[in-house]
């Protein structure tokens, strides 16, 4: 073997900033036809909406004891917070039945149908060329781990199946400390190889500053998401860029690879 490629899976092999855009839309109109001209302007709703979501990643989910990190019950249950909330600014009474309509609607986010569609045109060819360089790749994902297997079931549907080790960082594991990815996960994906390991993702903190921990190169593919609204600079002037590339597709890792 001459490399090892170890891959995030949201956002770097298959697509999910978008899956959230229908539910919200969806959840805000409905908030805004419950409480007619109670309700704020919609940049109000979702602004407010994006904000709690990012508060409540640490936040203890009573159902497991554990922070919510990047649990599906987050999202529904930060919107339905949300009308609770424009309810009582209101000064109206929360319905459970539309509470139960928001929690449902926003559940719609996670429709492991629109998985397969989802997966980036780019992928299957990327992780060809590596096989056909001689390199292993292998897969670190973090989430739910029913809905991570059901992502990685519709990469085997449009034929990747190059994994020779998958991690599943799974955030309800009673056995961590911590939901995200550490170097000693990248460590154990590195066991056996000797030569030239690396990480690629699109998230510096999550997929790459524990690689490098581990004694991984990076490879960040930088994706604008709700968790980096208007701190991608920021993020970018971080990155070490003596042992971490900045690519701006997956693509890249055929055109540049002979910079790796």
């Amino acid at each position: 073997m001459n490399k090892l490629f170890v891959f995030d899976l949201d956002n770097t092999l298959i697509d999910n900033v978008h899956d959230y855009s229908d539910p919200i839309l969806d959840a805000t109109r409905l908030i805004i036809k419950t409480l007619g001209n109670k309700a704020p302007h919609v940049l109000e709703i979702i602004q407010m909406e994006q904000k709690l979501d990012k508060d409540r990643i640490y936040e203890i989910n009573p159902s497991t004891g554990k922070p919510y990190y990047c649990s599906m019950g987050r999202f529904p249950g930060t919107f339905v917070i949300v009308y609770q909330q424009l309810c009582r600014q209101a000064g109206v009474t929360p319905k459970k039945e539309t509470e139960k309509q928001i929690y449902d609607i926003c559940m719609q986010a996670f429709d492991e149908s629109r998985y397969a569609h989802n997966v980036k045109p780019e992928a299957l060819p990327v992780l060809d060329f590596l096989a056909l360089q001689g390199d292993a790749v292998g897969l670190c994902t973090k989430g739910d781990r029913p809905a991570q297997n059901r992502k990685i079931a519709a990469l085997k549907h449009v034929g990747i199946k190059h994994f020779s080790q998958i991690k599943i960082v799974d955030i309800n594991d009673d056995n961590r400390e911590t939901g995200e990815k550490t170097p000693h996960d990248f460590q154990k994906l590195a066991q056996g190889f000797t030569n030239y390991t690396l990480s690629v993702g699109d998230s510096y903190g999550s997929d790459i500053v524990p690689a490098l921990e581990a004694g991984f190169k990076g490879i960040f593919i930088p994706v604008r998401d709700w968790t980096t609204i208007g701190k991608m600079d920021e993020i970018l002037a971080k990155v070490d860029r003596k042992r971490c590339f900045v690519f701006d597709s997956l693509t890249d890792i055929k055109t540049r690879y002979a910079e790796l």
